[in-house]
């Protein structure tokens, strides 16, 4: 299993995303602002073609998040995924595989936050009917999914390969 290129870009938004609300734990729902901010990816897409208004959603989470400071740049290493946010990544990795993709997309990533129960994000798109189910690449009728298990190993191997520098640019 390889992280894309793209869910590694949405992790450093995610990183900046928290930095901007006065975040030194990048959580669930920065990953989600993440995700709205890199803009093209197969979650945003999915969102807008299950109604969802992807500014409005923006600036409600932005509400329930934003502390009075921000992060100054100096200090973005000490900016870290905190436990929510480990585990939703490991989630979205589950899910890849689960899904039977080469990489951990985007669209792994919505599905993983739409499992947390303590995320604003989560809550949003529960509120307007949707969960990690109604983004399924692929569904088997009348079959459960198994869920993946990974060992400890595996998933530390997989969450040292995502690059929290910020000062890289990569294109999606």
């Amino acid at each position: 299993m390889k992280i894309s290129k793209e869910f590694d870009a949405i992790v450093g938004f995610a990183r900046e995303e928290a930095m901007r609300t006065g975040s030194f734990s990048i959580e669930a729902d920065h990953l989600f602002l993440g995700i709205l901010r890199h803009g093209s990816n197969s979650a945003v897409e999915a969102m807008r073609v299950s109604g969802i208004d992807t500014a409005d959603c923006k600036r409600e989470i932005d509400t329930l998040i934003f502390h009075d400071m921000g992060i100054p740049y100096g200090r973005e290493d000490d900016v870290r995924l905190g436990r929510e946010g480990s585990n939703t990544v490991s989630l979205a990795i589950a899910e890849a595989i689960a899904d039977g993709a080469e990489e951990t997309g985007a669209i792994h990533l919505l599905k993983a936050i739409c499992k947390q129960d303590k995320s604003h994000s989560s809550e949003y798109l529960r509120r307007r009917g949707l969960n990690s189910s109604s983004f399924s690449l692929r569904k088997i009728d009348g079959q459960k999914q198994e869920q993946p298990s990974l060992s400890r190993k595996e998933i530390a191997i997989l969450l040292s390969t995502i690059n929290l520098n910020t000062n890289k640019t990569i294109v999606s």
